[in-house]
């Protein structure tokens, strides 16, 4: 019998709201120049995404050459996701559809500034 270990929505937003600064980077296995955050290593775990910090690693990061600023949102509704990419204004320049997740339903935004990636709250 296996259990599912992924939090819920309300525990992992509860666990990011504490994330007000980092006391650890971490760098990407594969891609060296990106870095994130405790917030950002804490939603990978507790959703069980780490497939949704590698997509932004390797398919998001190469436009921080082009855009300073970048907003990351995982929108996910029942098993499908959504991964966007704007400039802070609204303005899209990146998505990618998602066919099955396990993640946990909502809208999970991140940011990512100078080459780190990190949740709101540690901005």
């Amino acid at each position: 019998m296996t259990t599912n270990t992924k939090a819920s929505a309300s525990e992992i937003r509860q666990a990011l709201a504490q994330c007000t600064g980092s006391e650890h980077w971490y760098r990407h296995l594969l891609v060296r120049a990106f870095i994130y955050t405790d917030g950002a290593e804490t939603f990978a775990e507790m959703a069980g995404a780490y497939w949704f910090r590698d997509t932004v690693a390797t398919e998001v990061r190469p436009f921080q050459k082009r855009e300073e600023f970048i907003v990351v949102t995982l929108a996910v509704t029942g098993s499908k996701a959504r991964i966007t990419a704007d400039d802070g204004n609204g303005r899209v320049f990146w998505t990618r559809d998602i066919e099955f997740t396990d993640c946990p339903e909502g809208d999970w935004k991140f940011y990512l500034a100078n080459n780190t990636f990190h949740v709101p709250s540690e901005y």
